[in-house]
């Protein structure tokens, strides 16, 4: 009974923990400036030009643009080229590019006056990095022209370290059982002869020779290891993964045709959604919402569906997992998982 109040008790802690992630921000949201530094930073301060809201432009297709790259560099584009996150300059407007541009029309999020930051043991740095993600950086690794979030933090960030070293350890654990359990279970099946055995066989066969190909993993110089794991890897498990994936189209096209039947709220919702994301990436989505306010044009639409209604539902997948993931290493660490070994041990 203990077991099961201690699985309990850490799947609820770590939910909670969760949850203030991705509800609670790492910095107070009306404490947090987020811009372009706009020169070298001190240990006391950022001079940073924030992002004050947003303003469409449109530009000529023969017109050039001028892009700032994250290291403050700068460099002459054409409109086809310009891309969502691109910081841009045109004819004394600047901003970062939001929407995909359409037939020249772009959605820009403006700068406003320079402003001084100050920074204290409480705040945390954001660096945007070239993957498009934020980093936790010191003062001394930003650089002029860079992307920044300054703000004060809320403290959660600071356990997040603890809370993946703590899935780390435990994963490992359950790693190691489950692969106890499957060589006692195939082990099992080869020496008491039961059907399908010779399956097993093929297991131990190829645990083998992905061991001994993992020894090649890395290796500079051409040697009889690297050719066994360019085998392995590059020759047979990826283009089987390939092949594996692609088969997921074809079920993908029938789950497609049976939902866009519309028979029930559900399926015209997504029905619905996917013209919407589907028209809003060519340019004919904008030209049959063009006489619409800026807010309601299919582009937009489409990419507020996309980072807004899509990144709440891959967090909350995201949130199921992380539980799902800690409560069964729990399970295989304390022995109370269900299958061939572990009903013995119970």
């Amino acid at each position: 009974m203990w077991k099961k109040r201690l699985i309990a008790l850490v799947t609820f802690l770590a939910g909670l923990y969760y949850f203030l992630e991705f509800v609670v921000p790492p910095t107070i949201p009306w404490a947090t400036v987020r811009g372009v530094v706009v020169a070298p930073p001190t240990k006391e301060q950022l001079l940073v030009k924030p992002f004050v809201g947003k303003q469409s432009i449109r530009v000529g297709s023969t017109e050039k643009i001028t892009r700032e790259m994250p290291d403050g560099s700068v460099s002459i584009i054409s409109v086809s080229s310009v891309k969502i996150g691109d910081r841009i300059k045109w004819h004394g407007k600047e901003g970062k590019v939001l929407s995909i541009p359409a037939q020249g029309q772009f959605v820009i999020e403006t700068y406003g006056k320079p402003r001084t930051v100050k920074l204290t043991g409480k705040s945390i740095i954001f660096r945007k990095s070239v993957s498009g993600s934020d980093e936790s950086v010191t003062w001394d690794y930003i650089k002029q022209g860079n992307e920044v979030k300054v703000g004060p933090t809320t403290y959660l960030s600071q356990w997040q370290t603890n809370v993946n070293d703590f899935f780390v350890v435990l994963g490992s654990l359950a790693w190691g059982m489950g692969l106890f359990s499957l060589w006692l279970v195939h082990s099992t099946a080869i020496r008491k002869r039961r059907g399908e055995w010779g399956l097993s066989v093929v297991f131990f066969v190829f645990v083998v020779f992905g061991v001994i190909a993992g020894y090649g993993f890395g290796n500079e110089k051409v040697t009889w290891a690297k050719n066994l794991n360019d085998l392995a890897f590059d020759y047979m498990l990826v283009p089987m993964g390939s092949t594996i994936f692609s088969l997921l189209a074809f079920y993908m096209a029938s789950a497609a045709y049976r939902s866009f039947k519309a028979k029930t709220g559900e399926a015209v919702m997504m029905m619905v959604s996917a013209m919407i994301v589907m028209l809003g990436q060519i340019p004919m989505g904008l030209w049959i919402t063009k006489w619409l306010p800026q807010q309601a044009q299919l582009p937009v639409v489409s990419q507020w569906i996309l980072y807004v209604i899509n990144s709440a539902a891959v967090k909350g997948m995201w949130f199921g997992m992380m539980l799902g993931a800690i409560a069964v290493g729990l399970r295989f660490w304390l022995s109370l998982e269900r299958g061939a070994y572990f009903d013995m041990e119970l």
